[in-house]
């Protein structure tokens, strides 16, 4: 049998009330195990097709298929085991800033209903992956920018995903904190974890050979 991507966006619409369309025609494909950039200028929709692909926002037209469900259709229990399988990345990283590092990672484990001894091992493989863990007693609030993107990638990466979409991750992080960033996606990705990076960081984009996709007057080009 042939393999299927795994994701799969097809002539895909959406327009806001009294705005601009944001898609007019949104045809994509993702293979297993691909790493991404994913471009354009701010407002041209790169959130809006990450919050399409969680199911958090449905399109007017067209369809979106992820991992061989149309999770247009999903609810309930689907829709939550959908979005276990999705770590997701933010530019302002979503952490609890009162609350430890330890504490942020082990989120999705403990929604999952992870007992004890499964969450502790998961978080202390994550953070020995990223090579964190002097970081997981600490208040998050007293970490910098840089190691609150860590622990948030941390979070999103715990409970092994297929797929990681990352916010503009780097944005507001000096270039060599916005390397290791991008080392560490990579890392996560060449053990087999799908990476789709939304980013304004031409030095990212310029330093890699990955495959890039820019949104632009409604629709999906491929440039790289």
């Amino acid at each position: 049998m042939q393999n299927r991507p795994l994701i799969a966006i097809r002539k895909v619409r959406k327009h806001f009330l009294g705005k601009e369309p944001i898609f007019t025609d949104i045809n994509l494909e993702v293979s297993g195990g691909e790493f991404i950039f994913l471009t354009g200028v701010s407002g041209a929709g790169k959130s809006t097709l990450f919050r399409m692909l969680l199911g958090l926002e449905k399109p007017d037209g067209g369809i979106i298929i992820f991992n061989g469900s149309d999770v247009r259709t999903l609810a309930g229990e689907d829709m939550c085991r959908h979005r276990r399988s999705i770590g997701m990345i933010y530019q302002d990283y979503k952490l609890l800033q009162k609350r430890s590092a330890e504490d942020n990672i082990a989120i999705p484990l403990q929604i999952n209903g992870s007992p004890r001894n499964i969450r502790d091992k998961k978080i202390k493989d994550i953070t020995r992956k990223l090579k964190i863990g002097k970081l997981l007693k600490q208040q998050v609030q007293s970490l910098s920018g840089g190691e609150q993107q860590l622990i948030a990638i941390a979070r999103a990466a715990v409970h092994k995903p297929i797929l990681i979409l990352a916010d503009e991750p780097t944005a507001n992080l000096d270039q060599k904190m916005a390397t290791r960033i991008f080392e560490v996606l990579s890392l996560l990705n060449s053990e087999g974890t799908t990476v789709i990076f939304a980013t304004h960081d031409i030095n990212l984009l310029k330093a890699h050979q990955k495959r890039i996709l820019l949104l632009k007057h409604s629709v999906l080009v491929e440039v790289h």
